[in-house]
């Protein structure tokens, strides 16, 4: 099974643009993970106020 997924990476270019799909992949998904918490923060902001949502932070 680890042989079927090295995938005859001879040719450098082949494995260089894997490598860059990948760290697309986990740049969209850290983008996706931001938009969520500023969508929340700002959800609670509106709920609670700054001043709630600052004390609430900061313990």
């Amino acid at each position: 099974m680890a042989d079927e997924l090295v995938q005859d990476w001879d040719d450098e270019a082949e494995y260089h643009a894997a490598v860059g799909r990948s760290w697309l992949v986990i740049v969209v998904a850290l983008v996706c993970v931001g938009v969520v918490i500023g969508v929340a923060l700002v959800g609670a902001v509106g709920v609670f106020g700054v001043s709630e949502v600052l004390s609430i932070i900061s313990g």
